[in-house]
């Protein structure tokens, strides 16, 4: 006589499916869920790290904000001090020093506050460096 228990067979796609069967579906299920939990895991992993690198970047961008800045400023003084002299030496009509204060600003012209960005770059890239802002 067939098992007729509801427990042990139950109709399943047009056929009757065994208790054997029932266990297939349910680790087919659990299957997939572990997939998708794995997937949502590893989602979540690939959002930390791009959040980590994006506070990385926008250190890096305030750094070298910060250091153009700070550059540039001086640089501005600097200008201002050759520029000032430059003005008093052709008042004065000092052919000496007019060739100094040009020979400077041209040299500071020359000297670009990007020229250490390898050594800025290389700071930036490693991990373990302390950089203080």
């Amino acid at each position: 006589m067939p098992d007729t228990r509801p427990d042990t067979i139950f109709d399943a796609v047009g056929r009757m499916a065994t208790t054997a069967d029932a266990a297939q579906y349910l680790m087919a299920i659990v299957d997939v869920a572990k997939r998708i939990d794995a997937n949502m895991t590893e989602r979540a992993r690939i959002a930390a790290e791009r959040d980590k690198e994006i506070a990385r970047i926008s250190a890096a961008s305030q750094g070298l904000r910060d250091y153009l800045d700070r550059v540039f400023e001086e640089r501005r003084e600097l200008h201002r001090a050759f520029f000032a002299r430059l003005d008093k030496a052709i008042e004065d009509r000092d052919a000496e020093t007019i060739h100094a204060c040009v020979t400077g600003i041209v040299e500071v012209a020359k000297s670009s506050p990007l020229n250490n960005i390898v050594e800025l770059r290389n700071v930036w890239a490693d991990p373990n460096a302390v950089i203080e802002i």
